[in-house]
């Protein structure tokens, strides 16, 4: 299972992902800035931004900003083989509404010598709190730079070239404008073979930038006015003109093959500008493709979301405490996962375009505390809140909402509780889990058979009252497994469904045994309603488990999917780290909050009606005595090549 070690893997965040890095917190004074407040603590604006998404919007006297820890990383030099003569390099940090041509003229060199001397960083224009190299006049920009926050580099000469996937297009059209085959292109990025999507980071051949440079000098300055379009399956003249606005006659014209019709795959000359984008909700970040169930966006209106997470900031007044905390801190950890995830997703609303507003407050909360209370009254004005973790804390706030209808989405647990019209629970309750599996087996038509423990009445109470035609295997005086009367229940002419219920080490084994020896003659799957730590246990192979496909319900999806490693990518380019549970459920609870919030219907009456999936958590909201539920759950199984599939 991919999030068996999650202690270890937030701890491994610590070290080298930036959102878990030293937080300390910040109160706003009078006449502050964020560039004054980013100086006195030597980071950058860019930084507070990253932590404090709201504040791009302005900062008000109070605002209690979250400031990380300068980077401790040591600036590193480059060497350039053909000249070896050190020259130290001024580094500035851009301000606002500078220009190059304003730092070129302060520093007295060229627009060019800047560019030169800061490669692609400089490929967006300048950034506030971006540091730019300066070159010495002079040195010709090929001398040692000096170059703070660089990783140590090597002299071999780079094996690939990089390219950012722009909106509309596609990777037939990269390949030509890299000189290079749509084979190559997918055999060097595996990940996004069946998807492509806005702002991935494409390999390429070492010589693709020659390539490129190349057809650059040979063709007409004028193409750069064009982006290439990939027609979509069912797609006629009449949809792409009413989306981008253009004539038939014009598309024509500019592209004589179509005369004939459009055709899947067409790859056509458009001028750039115009609107390309296909009417479907696309999750930008991880696979470029609609998601179920959920309609086009709407855009015209601005939403404002609250996020309300459990930093503590004031258990982390000092260094040492600090410090402890997030070495030893579970909880603590977790919240900074999740708080990436949710990070990433604003990041993705921001790239289709949303106006969107977010608020990120500390609810300071425990399981029997927290300053729910008190940040209440400031939140009668957002259309959505995310959090609190915890369930009681999360049915406080939706009971002092309740009268304005402000939803609040609780994200972290899955105790039932106590119903109200404005709260939805986005994980699963384990009843749910557990009865999800019943309801997968009852349209397989199988034999099922329960080994059900002795001491679990209840879980041998719950099988009969959801699934009445469940044989039960018989137990021996002591509660052990019979192999022969079990293997007389068995039946050759359809698959036998063999539930296991039991936490006990030696009935497992004992069970698991009997139907591995009983393979040659029967179809059997094994199956659990809860997949409990005692099939970890080094007694029971996993080699044992696949060969009986052991089905199991699960609230995320475990198999590795395009989407996961497409997300998995991007979100190391961020952070530094592969994400871990929290940090995927940060990203498909927010995200999936966005899309709802911003569909034609209105988000209180989408959440009811529509079903939607992201990386690996899907989302169907229920509402039952009173409560929203989501009842959103995967049935998974074991391959016999040891891999997690999505059962069908």
């Amino acid at each position: 299972m991919k999030y068996i070690v999650i202690l270890f893997f937030s701890l491994a965040l610590l070290s080298t992902s930036a959102y878990a890095q030293e937080l300390k917190k910040h109160k706003v004074e009078k006449g502050e800035t964020v560039a004054a407040i980013a100086k006195k603590y030597k980071v950058t604006p860019y930084d507070i931004y990253r932590l404090n998404p709201d504040s791009k919007n302005g900062i008000k006297e109070d605002t209690v900003l979250l400031i990380p820890a300068p980077s401790k990383v040591a600036a590193t030099t480059v060497a350039v083989k053909e000249q070896p003569t050190k020259i130290a390099n001024t580094i500035h940090e851009v301000e606002a509404k500078e220009t190059l041509y304003s730092l070129a003229k302060r520093y007295n060199v060229t627009v060019e010598d800047i560019k030169k001397a800061n490669g692609t960083a400089l490929d967006n224009g300048l950034q506030i709190g971006q540091q730019v190299i300066i070159p010495v006049k002079g040195s010709g920009v090929a001398a040692q730079v000096k170059v703070l926050k660089q990783e140590e580099k090597t002299n071999r000469e780079p094996v690939y070239t990089f390219h950012i996937v722009q909106a509309g297009e596609t990777k037939y059209s990269i390949a030509k404008e890299f000189g290079i085959s749509l084979q190559l292109l997918e055999e060097l990025n595996p990940e996004v073979k069946e998807t492509l999507p806005v702002g991935y980071k494409l390999k390429l051949g070492k010589d693709a930038a020659i390539q490129k440079a190349a057809q650059q000098v040979t063709e007409p300055l004028k193409q750069s006015e064009f982006i290439n379009y990939e027609v979509q399956p069912k797609e006629t003249f009449y949809s792409l003109t009413k989306r981008t606005g253009l004539t038939e006659e014009k598309i024509i014209a500019l592209n004589p093959d179509a005369k004939d019709g459009l055709k899947d795959g067409m790859i056509l000359k458009l001028p750039k500008g115009v609107n390309t984008a296909i009417d479907t909700t696309p999750d930008v970040v991880a696979t470029g493709k609609p998601k179920g169930g959920l309609g086009a966006l709407k855009k015209s209106g601005t939403k404002e979301i609250a996020l309300l997470l459990p930093f503590n900031i004031a258990r982390m007044e000092s260094d040492t405490v600090r410090s402890k905390l997030l070495r030893t801190d579970k909880f603590l950890n977790m919240t900074l996962d999740f708080y990436a995830g949710a990070l990433m997703a604003i990041d993705s609303a921001k790239v289709l375009g949303l106006p969107l507003k977010v608020k990120i407050l500390d609810s300071k909360e425990s399981k029997s505390t927290s300053d729910v209370n008190g940040l209440a009254a400031g939140l009668g004005g957002v259309d959505v809140i995310i959090g609190p973790f915890f369930t009681s804390n999360a049915q406080t706030l939706a009971s002092l909402l309740a009268a304005k209808g402000i939803p609040v989405v609780s994200p972290m647990s899955n105790t039932t509780t106590k119903p109200y019209s404005n709260l939805f629970q986005t994980i699963p309750t384990s009843e749910k889990v557990r009865l999800s599996m019943l309801e997968y087996l009852k349209t397989k038509n199988g034999n099922v058979i329960a080994v059900v423990d002795a001491k679990k009445g209840s879980s041998k109470e719950f099988i009969r009252s959801n699934y009445p035609g469940v044989k039960f295997a018989p137990l021996s005086p002591e509660g052990a497994i019979i192999v022969d009367q079990l293997k007389g229940l068995l039946v050759k002419d359809k698959m036998n469904y063999v539930i296991l219920e039991t936490e006990k080490i030696g009935m497992t084994v004992s069970t698991t045994k009997a139907l591995v020896d009983a393979l040659a003659d029967y179809q059997i799957q094994l199956v659990v309603l809860d997949r409990n730590e005692t099939l970890d246990n080094r007694e029971i192979p996993i080699t044992r488990l696949a060969s009986l496909k052991m089905l199991y319900p699960s609230v995320t999806n475990d198999s590795e999917t395009p989407e996961a490693a497409v997300f998995g990518k991007v979100f190391k380019e961020k952070n530094g780290v592969m994400p871990n549970q929290y940090a995927t459920r940060g990203f498909d609870v927010t995200f999936d909050v966005i899309m709802r919030l911003f569909q034609e219907d209105g988000f209180m009456e989408v959440m009811n009606t529509k079903a939607s999936e992201q990386i690996e958590n899907k989302f169907a909201y229920k509402t039952e005595n009173g409560g929203n539920y989501n009842t959103g759950v995967y049935i998974m199984y074991y391959d016999q090549d040891l891999s997690i599939k999505q059962a069908q």
